[in-house]
């Protein structure tokens, strides 16, 4: 067999082999926008920015933040969640920069209408409960391991 023929015929054996090894459900590769490792998971990382300063003067002092996290976040999400102090600077609606004290909360959960809705809630309560213009919402999809 000249070398054409052989290469024709390495050739055809590659293409028998590889549709069969396809159709017993092996998997090459893994296709996910993210690039998640096989030992990951695409997961929603959501973050809170809870400003202490309240308008009518005064700050969510210590006290008043733990009773909020026992009352609203641990029920909110009995799994887990992260809370990190921070200084935060943002514009008010007259122009004016704004430093505060912040609380930066963050968790990470499947993407599901419920989730999200827990979210809002959360943040409406804050912003009820402390006179607060807004709380600032991220979101994001990561890939997660555990």
């Amino acid at each position: 067999m000249g070398e054409e023929g052989m290469i024709g015929r390495s050739c055809a054996m590659l293409l028998v082999a590889s549709t069969t090894l396809a159709g017993c459900g092996l998997d090459w590769r893994r296709e996910h926008p993210l690039g998640c490792r096989l030992d990951e998971q695409p997961l929603v990382r959501d973050t809170l920015y809870f400003g202490a300063s309240i308008p009518d003067g005064g700050e969510v002092d210590a006290a008043a933040w733990r009773k909020f996290e026992d009352d609203t976040l641990a029920p909110a999400f009995p799994d887990g969640y992260t809370v990190t102090a921070a200084n935060g600077t943002w514009r008010n609606k007259n122009g004016e920069s704004i430093h505060e004290a912040t609380r930066v909360f963050t968790v990470v959960h499947a993407d599901t209408a419920e989730w999200a809705a827990t979210l809002r809630r959360v943040a409406a309560g804050y912003r009820d409960r402390f006179h607060q213009q807004s709380v600032l919402h991220e979101y994001s999809v990561v890939c997660a391991g555990f």
